[in-house]
């Protein structure tokens, strides 16, 4: 896996704290939860030995906590800005084989801001959201209400990787863009009805109908394709699937990276909205491809392997007719994030800081569970034209107020 972390802030309103409101009180909660917690989830309290092994000496995980002076949580979030999110994690994200890093910050008027941070070479989005679930009941509860498992590997055994995929699979860093963009429910069921003539007798999912859309609308792009004559770019999807609920064996609680990541054909310029069913059909293809063959059915890894490769000689060959073909990650958290509660509610606003690798989409419930917001991460320079596209815009709206 990359070995970036997975970063996840949770923001919670000052009117659903107690009234009886003390930092050092909630501090001690937080900190006699978090312990009780790790003893449970103890892998996280260890240290990274290599791509297979954790050293679970108990050395510990970060713990900071801040105080923000001269400004509201409100404030903090309207305008939103994620450039501004880095603040609400651990500074220093790089000590050595270090797994999980957290930061709770309270502000003056009462919010509080927990950050979590957790590698991505030995965990997931749902992962992350076990933990913060796990530690929240811990917190509200007094004693440790979700027991996660630690077995995966018993499930799908560990593959190495071939050198042909490694390219694809570490991602480069660079200076990104991070932006929110929501969908809301009546937005969602247009594109739902624009995807739906491959089958009639099935509806895409919310999720599924928002990253064809997307897909979409990244293969409009011009790019560097200024001087093409067709505007737009070849471009493929990554789409992880997340295992649970898919495999028998896996309990919902079950940690580690539960997903595989296959890739879709690249699609041709030039690509507008009457393509949905066509992209959709591909995304559909993908999950199938998962769920009937050896990758599910065989617990067998060296079948995506394999289906990678097909793909990526594919796109190979697109690129060397074609030139430009670009790489999007489309990965939908379908997880109860809004469910962690310290005992202070649920939380005003999930948010979610990339800023390091481009071409991500990442897509959540908004809190009512009726829309999706997407953070989506590109180059400066790609984002400056993805945010003014039209055909964009007439569907998603940017967060400016990640309270409304």
């Amino acid at each position: 896996m990359p070995s970036a972390h997975v970063p996840v802030v949770f923001f919670y309103s000052p009117p659903l704290l107690p009234a009886n409101y003390s930092i050092n009180h909630h501090l001690a909660i937080l900190k006699s939860s978090l312990s009780q917690t790790l003893t449970l989830f103890y892998p996280l309290a260890g240290r990274i030995k290599d791509e297979y092994h954790i050293d679970c000496n108990d050395d510990g995980v970060k713990f900071v906590h801040a105080r923000v002076r001269h400004l509201s949580l409100s404030q903090a979030l309207s305008p939103l800005r994620l450039e501004g999110m880095t603040q609400f994690f651990p500074r220093d994200q790089t000590e050595e084989g270090e797994v999980l890093g957290i930061q709770v910050t309270f502000f003056e008027c009462g919010g509080v801001a927990v950050g979590v941070y957790l590698s991505h070479k030995i965990a997931d989005a749902q992962s992350i959201c076990t933990f913060a679930l796990g530690w929240a009941s811990t917190a509200k509860f007094g004693s440790a209400v979700l027991r996660p498992r630690f077995d995966l590997a018993t499930v799908f055994p560990p593959i190495k990787l071939p050198p042909s995929l490694e390219a694809y699979i570490e991602a480069p860093t660079e200076n990104c863009v991070d932006r929110v963009f929501r969908f809301e429910a009546s937005k969602i069921a247009e594109l739902k009805a624009k995807a739906k003539a491959y089958d009639e007798d099935e509806d895409p999912s919310k999720m599924m109908a928002v990253s064809a859309f997307l897909w979409s609308v990244f293969a409009a792009m011009k790019g560097n394709n200024n001087n093409n004559p067709i505007r737009g770019r070849h471009c493929m999807l990554y789409l992880p699937v997340f295992l649970s609920g898919r495999v028998p064996d896996l309990h919902q609680h079950t940690m580690g990276n539960l997903f595989v990541t296959p890739l879709t054909p690249p699609m041709a310029p030039p690509i507008d909205l009457s393509a949905m069913p066509e992209l959709v059909e591909a995304l559909r293809d993908l999950v199938r491809r998962v769920d009937e063959g050896g990758i599910v059915k065989g617990r067998d890894g060296g079948e995506l392997v394999k289906m990678m490769e097909v793909l990526i000689e594919a796109s190979n060959k697109a690129c060397d007719s074609e030139g430009e073909l670009e790489l999007y990650e489309a990965s939908s958290w379908e997880f109860p994030f809004y469910d962690a509660d310290f005992g202070w509610g649920r939380p005003a606003w999930v948010g979610i800081v990339n800023r390091t690798y481009p071409n991500i989409v990442i897509c959540m419930h908004t809190k009512s569970g009726d829309g999706i917001d997407a953070t989506i991460t590109l180059s400066e320079k790609d984002m400056a034209e993805f945010e003014s596209m039209p055909e964009l815009l007439e569907y998603a709206t940017p967060v400016h107020n990640a309270l409304e």
